[in-house]
């Protein structure tokens, strides 16, 4: 090979070494359903606000990629609106209610499944009337969404319906305008529902600003992640000061992209997603619910004694112990005893054959001689 083609192609391995790398290591970027193409204007470094006040984030998780320097920026999400108090209550539910609207995600309110029929209702009382159209819930990671939401409000003295049982198809419902003190929201649910924060967007509120914050380099490219289903997150550098407002830029372009690579979370890896899965923690791909209450015969314990259907070796007779003699897979409690017997003594059947052999043998050696010793007629 001449010299001359020794260098083209040790050139061009050179220029697809990076490549390949990249190739290799490229993020898993799955999580998130949509993203923008963030080019700011700048000559010096600057914060850089994308609003997001017209989006129903399903989770508050962002990434913020260089696409430059293949790196993730830190963030930050900004929120601003004029704050009003609310008093938030809630029933049956395990944990401080005041988590509901402490604007902190990690925190929650668990409603556990119980044997009667599973509504969770919270009540949010504020201290003067809140007209409102919409209402943004959010729920913890890899928990299914509830079967329906009821919405009652306090107008004029009286219970009055603003929205009966509409299922949800993400953490934000539509209802007409109605103004009130008192309102009262009903979830129905068949899985332990787990809820990060409740809110009724008050119209008479001045108006909310809402972004995620970064701080961006000049003649630099950014994608933002944005609409997870589940929480992810990102090796970053270190942070600057991305809370004050001093300096921020707000970025108006940019469209919602659909991202190609997203793969709706399936906790239990049964091809479901989690959202529509009718049994997020076991693996049904057939979605069977017999009894057709929207939770999945796999998830079920019809026989009430602590273990789910699918994990039940007596599924229809309680057995808590799970006992099982013999390990077969059947519980003793719902194992018939003289197939427990042969199974713990796998010998006795071939000792009742041999038995029975013996029996036919002898009786044909009796059948001859009695024949033989007959005289001729």
């Amino acid at each position: 090979m001449k010299t001359s083609q020794i260098k083209k192609t040790l050139l061009a391995l050179i220029i697809l070494i990076p490549v390949f790398a990249q190739a290799v290591n490229s993020p898993d970027f799955s999580a998130f359903q949509y993203y923008r193409d963030v080019n700011p204007a700048i000559s010096v470094p600057t914060v850089v606000e994308v609003p997001f006040e017209s989006v129903s984030l399903q989770q508050p998780v962002f990434a913020v990629y260089n696409t430059d320097s293949l790196e993730f920026e830190p963030n930050y999400f900004s929120v601003k609106e004029v704050p009003v108090p609310v008093k938030t209550e809630s029933v049956q539910g395990m944990g401080n209610p005041n988590n509901l609207s402490d604007t902190d995600h990690g925190t929650y309110v668990e409603f556990p499944v119980r044997d009667e029929l599973n509504n969770a209702s919270i009540v949010l009382n504020f201290p003067k009337p809140v007209e409102a159209s919409s209402l943004y819930f959010l729920l913890d990671s890899y928990v299914a969404f509830p079967q329906a939401i009821s919405i009652n409000a306090i107008v004029d003295g009286q219970n009055y319906v603003v929205q009966n049982k509409v299922r949800p198809q993400g953490g934000y419902v539509v209802f007409p305008k109605t103004k009130s003190m008192v309102w009262t929201i009903t979830f129905d649910y068949v899985q332990p529902l787990r809820i990060t924060e409740i809110k009724i967007n008050d119209l008479s509120q001045t108006q909310k600003f809402s972004g995620l914050r970064f701080l961006a380099q000049p003649g630099k490219h950014y994608r933002v992640y944005f609409s997870a289903d589940r929480f992810v997150s990102y090796p970053v550098k270190e942070s600057g000061n991305l809370s004050a407002d001093a300096g921020v830029v707000r970025y108006l372009g940019g469209e919602n992209i659909q991202n190609l690579e997203y793969k709706p979370s399936d906790s239990d890896f049964d091809s479901i997603p989690d959202l529509v899965d009718n049994c997020t923690t076991i693996a049904n791909s057939d979605q069977k619910d017999s009894n057709l209450n929207g939770l999945g015969d796999a998830c079920e314990d019809y026989d009430r004694d602590g273990v789910v259907t699918q994990k039940d070796n007596c599924k229809d007779i309680p057995n808590m112990s799970q006992v099982d003699t013999d390990q077969d897979g059947q519980g003793d409690a719902c194992d018939q005893i003289d197939g427990r017997v042969t199974e713990r003594m796998p010998w006795l059947p071939w000792v009742g054959i041999s038995f029975a052999g013996l029996v036919v043998i002898g009786l044909f050696v009796f059948a001859l001689k009695y024949k033989k010793d007959q005289p001729f007629s």
